[in-house]
Parts: structure tokens; sequence; C-alpha cells
């Protein structure tokens, strides 16, 4: 026995309207999945409001899309079933967003994901279906139905590679490429949507059972509004916290910039000690000290040479090694700064006066002259030591370092061409 149906008519101003709001609601999912893997720190508050925006999107667009189908019959929606299918739909989406935020997403996650999804969806779409309460209940033909199915599995496969890769585009081309990815996954959706309506059929004399419930233009309206206006709202405050976001690196690296023009104004670059800048700093600090509370200071000056004039790339490296040398020799209270290419400089206090200056000279000494291995080569550097003590051998940093260059102990074979470079 062949069962007639009722014939129904699309309002296609509703269908576009159905649309914009998947369109729209993709569009707000996609920002979200970027926002996601941008803040880390704070990825489940956009999680949760991208689940919102997505999910209230398909959901609404499913909603208007079934109130876009007129029938010659009064149709209303059952509240509980109808909020069941919210659910659903939200449901869906934090699997999506959640899925897509992941640092990595293989083919496997992509299916187990896509299946879960479609299950989603279908079950949002049917439940929702399922809220008009129809009597006779609405009879479905099983190749549409089948396709519907299909449809929202791939369409959720889709959406997840969709997600997933966009969140990594250049910035000049992020607006377009969302703006098509958006278009895809809202035609995906409607496909489903409209698959699926294509696919019940209403037998000629069936009544809806929630006639009462919701349902109508001003509830059509309704929802439309409220869908576009919480991804509008979600939008913004995705926005409003990337902006903020750009502003703090932005303040980051200014301050970053800062701190190193402040490092490379005070210290060397290659071995990090504080550099002639600092050393002129520091050594008005101890003669500050010095007459505060008496206790003089020592300077001492450390000229390196390499015999065999051996490459650049070779002085730096053996530079590097003797400065860590000195380093390490270091006490509390000390300073030791590289005032020239081959020069140090060193300053100690002076707690007793019978401290030998002699000890730390030799000391010195060792650190400068001892071979260095440098690039699978023994470098044997040549070093000068002088020694100038605060105030008896000068009362600024210009006569201290005089002095203490002139008390180096020079050879005549080794050059000096450290020692002018000092004081010039």
């Amino acid at each position: 026995m062949n069962t007639e149906f009722i014939s129904g008519q699309y309002d296609w101003g509703l269908v576009v309207v159905s649309y914009i709001i998947a369109g729209f609601a993709a569009y707000v999912a996609i920002t979200v999945v970027h926002r996601v893997f941008e803040t880390a720190a704070e990825q489940w508050r956009w999680l949760i409001l991208g689940a919102l925006a997505m999910g209230c999107g398909i959901w609404s667009m499913h909603m208007v899309g079934m109130q876009a189908f007129a029938m010659p019959i009064p149709v209303g929606y059952a509240i509980g079933k109808t909020v069941a299918s919210l659910l659903a739909a939200i449901a869906v989406a934090s699997l999506a967003l959640y899925v897509s935020s992941r640092e990595q997403l293989g083919l496997g996650a992509v299916l187990v994901g896509a299946l879960l999804m479609g299950a989603g969806i279908c079950v949002m779409h049917y439940m929702g279906m399922a809220a008009m309460e129809m009597s006779p209940a609405i009879q479905y033909d099983p190749g549409l139905f089948s396709a519907s199915v299909i449809i929202a599995v791939a369409a959720s496969g889709a959406a997840l590679w969709i997600l997933f890769n966009l969140r990594r585009i250049s910035r000049h081309r992020r607006t377009p490429a969302r703006l098509l990815a958006a278009a895809i996954m809202a035609a995906a959706i409607s496909g489903m949507h409209y698959t699926g309506m294509a696919a019940a059929n209403f037998p000629v004399g069936t009544v809806c059972g929630a006639v009462d419930g919701l349902g109508g233009t001003w509830t059509t309206l309704a929802v439309a509004v409220f869908s576009l206006l919480l991804a509008g709202l979600i939008a913004g405050l995705v926005r409003s916290d990337a902006v903020k976001h750009a502003h703090l690196r932005e303040q980051r690296a200014r301050r970053e910039d800062e701190d190193r023009a402040r490092f490379l104004s005070l210290y060397d670059p290659q071995t990090k000690l504080p550099n002639r800048a600092s050393f002129q700093q520091e050594i008005v600090n101890f003669m500050s000290r010095a007459k505060r509370s008496g206790v003089n200071f020592d300077l001492y000056y450390c000229s390196v040479n390499f015999p065999g004039e051996p490459s650049d790339e070779i002085i730096d490296d053996a530079i590097d090694g003797i400065a860590k040398r000195l380093r390490a020799g270091c006490q509390p209270g000390d300073f030791l700064a590289r005032y020239t290419r081959q020069e140090f400089v060193f300053l100690r206090a002076r707690m007793h006066e019978h401290d030998a200056p002699e000890a730390v000279r030799q000391t010195l000494r060792v650190a400068c002259s001892a071979p260095v291995d440098v690039r699978s080569e023994v470098v044997s550097p040549q070093s000068h030591i002088g020694f100038a003590q605060y105030p008896s051998d000068g009362d600024n940093s210009r006569t201290l370092l005089f002095a203490a260059t002139r008390s180096a102990d020079a050879t005549p074979s080794t050059p000096t061409r450290g020692r002018f470079a000092l004081v010039r």
C-alpha cells in the first residue's frame, strides 16, 4: 500500500539565513582554535566559549533550516528534546575544538573524531526532528538517511582538518583562508541538514504533538539573533584577547631589546664580563667605599698576547677560555672586566695591609699564561701583569691604570701594544 505524504515548501530566505549562521559559527570556531593554539595557558576558557559559539551556531542553523520548511499543518518543537539537541551540538563542538587544538593530529585521530562528531551531529539533527512529535511518525528514506549520516561524518572530518591546519597559516593569508574555510564548513553542515530533511517524509494526516511548544516566526528570529549575537560576542572577545596579547608581546620585546642594549653597553658580548664602561663606573664605587670605610683596594692589569699571529677566531676563543679562568679565581667583592680585546682589569679590596699583591699577581699570571686548547690546537699565550694600589699610586682611574701598566712585567721579546691601548 502506497502512503501519501504531505508536500512542503522552503522559504529560501530562511535557507540563506541558516547558511549564514552556519558560516559565522564556523568562522568563530576557526578563530577560537587559533587562539587556543596561541594561548595554551587559557585554552579551557577558549574551548568552552568556542564550543558555545560553534554548538549554538550549528544548532541554530538546524532550527532555522527546519523552520524554513513550511508545511500545511501547525508545527512546534518539544522543549525537552530541543534542549537535548542543543546540548548534543555543544558536545560535538567541544569535541571538534579539543581534537583540532592538539599539538599533533594523525589520521587515526581524524577518523575517530569524525565518527564521534558525525554521530553527535546526527543525534542533534534527528533529535530535533523527533522534537516535533509527529503522529503518525516521520518516515525516512533509507538512502537519503544513510547519505545524511555519511555527509555528517565527512563534514566532521573536513572540519577537523580545516580547524587544525588553519591555525598555522601566515598572518597575511589568514582572513581570506578563514572565510573560505568557514564557507566550506557551512556548506558541509547545511548539506547534511537539508539531506536529512529530504529524507523525512510526513504522511498525510500526520499531526504535530508539540504544536504548543517552541515554534513560529518569532522563535526562529530569536534563535537566529541569539546565535549570531553570541558568536559575535565571542569573536569580539577573541579579537580583544589577541590585541591584548600582541600588545604584551610588543612590550616584552621592547623590554628585551632595552635589556639587551643595556647589557651590551656594560658587558662584553663574547665573554659576558663587564666591559670598559662598566669598569669606569665600578672603580668610582670602589674609590667611594674606600673613602668612607678606609679600606683601600688594588688594581691589577692583565695584557695577553699570542705569538705566531694566530687567526682572529683562535684569539677570540683563547680569550674566552682565559676569561673563564680569571672568573673562577674571583672572590666575593672582586670585580673583573674585559677592558679591550686582549686586556683585563681586576679590582680587589685590601682588607689587611699585609695582604700580598704579588700572590694575586702570580695567580693572574698563571690564569693568563697557561696553555689553552682551542679548536684542536694548543695556544700558549704570553701575559703582562701589572699592579697599582689606591690611593698611593693614584687617586683616579686613569692614574691607577697608568701605574698598573708601568709595573707590568714585559719581556723584550714580547709585544707591548696592549699596554699602550689601555691608557689611550
